[in-house]
């Protein structure tokens, strides 16, 4: 009698046991059927029902610059007008007019007329987010920092031309190759990133170097961490730029050598977490808080 009714639970068991599995693989299905249709959706409301005309604008990563200010104009007759400009590297607006284009799905736009670089925005809510040569959506930490924000009541005509700067015409082709090639942007100007920058003042006052080593800071763009030494420990961390002209320094660390004279140091570390914005004028660097307190300024090493 045992036995029987250890085999009647047993068989009880293997028949709950693979309902389960039933259960979770309808689910699994479920989910995937709901996915393709919010993919659908999505699909058809962004060339459909979002309201895409308009300026779009942002600070976009730039391998060799401090960012790449992008301002794109979306027109209702399927024109574009694409604005760019190379922070920390002269006040030059490169400019392209061309027609767009809707992919098969409407999900995303294609510029026409641009070659060599990335062309296409996926089109959200009061957002354009550029994705890479291939159309793919660019993952990893700068993934947030490749959307353009829609603009309210602008008009592109009126953009930077209050800044004096000078357009560059990319549409013709053979001025657009000689200009670049002339007033290449990643040469003969110091950047916030890649440059070697030595510490001229801090809190005001004239810093009086000790030993043979240059008192400096030196930021990474690769891995978004800086480098520096102000007369006693090697010191290095993290930087971000929330904004074009924002900037702020986290998880700094140092070497633990005790030095007779440590004052300095023990100021520019304290000068880094107050940090909150800089500029670049003259190849002069200054860090600030706030655009009234000047912090630090430096200059860069030859």
């Amino acid at each position: 009698m045992k036995r029987k009714f250890l085999l009647l639970l047993a068989l009880v068991s293997v028949f709950f046991s693979c309902q389960k599995q039933a259960d979770d693989k309808h689910s699994i299905q479920d989910s995937i059927a709901q996915s393709d249709s919010i993919v659908k959706q999505e699909a058809h409301n962004a060339k459909n029902s979002l309201d895409y005309i308009g300026i779009y604008k942002g600070v976009l990563p730039c391998a060799d610059c401090e960012g790449l200010e992008t301002v794109l104009c979306i027109n209702e007759n399927n024109t574009y007008k694409l604005q760019t400009r190379y922070l920390g590297k002269g006040d030059k607006v490169f400019e392209q007019k061309g027609t767009f284009v809707w992919d098969d799905k409407g999900i995303k736009i294609i510029l026409n007329d641009i070659k060599n670089a990335p062309n296409q925005y996926f089109v959200g809510e009061n957002k354009m987010t550029q994705l890479d040569l291939s159309g793919k959506i660019i993952t990893g930490k700068l993934a947030l920092q490749y959307v353009l924000s829609k603009q309210e009541n602008e008009d592109l005509t009126h953009v930077n031309e209050s800044e004096q700067t000078q357009k560059v015409n990319l549409n013709n082709r053979m001025e657009a190759q000689t200009v670049i090639k002339k007033v290449n942007p990643a040469v003969g100007k110091a950047t916030l990133a890649e440059t070697k920058w030595k510490l001229m003042t801090l809190n005001g006052k004239i810093v009086k170097q000790s030993g043979k080593k240059d008192y400096f800071i030196k930021l990474n763009t690769n891995d978004g961490r800086f480098s520096a030494y102000a007369g006693c420990n090697n010191i290095s961390g993290s930087y971000v730029m929330p904004s074009a002209f924002g900037l702020s320094f986290s998880k700094a660390a140092m070497t633990r050598m005790a030095c007779p004279e440590m004052e300095v140091e023990s100021r520019f570390a304290k000068m880094l977490e107050q940090t909150d914005r800089y500029t670049i004028k003259d190849n002069i660097l200054k860090f600030q808080k706030g655009k009234a307190v000047i912090l630090a300024t430096f200059e860069p090493i030859n």
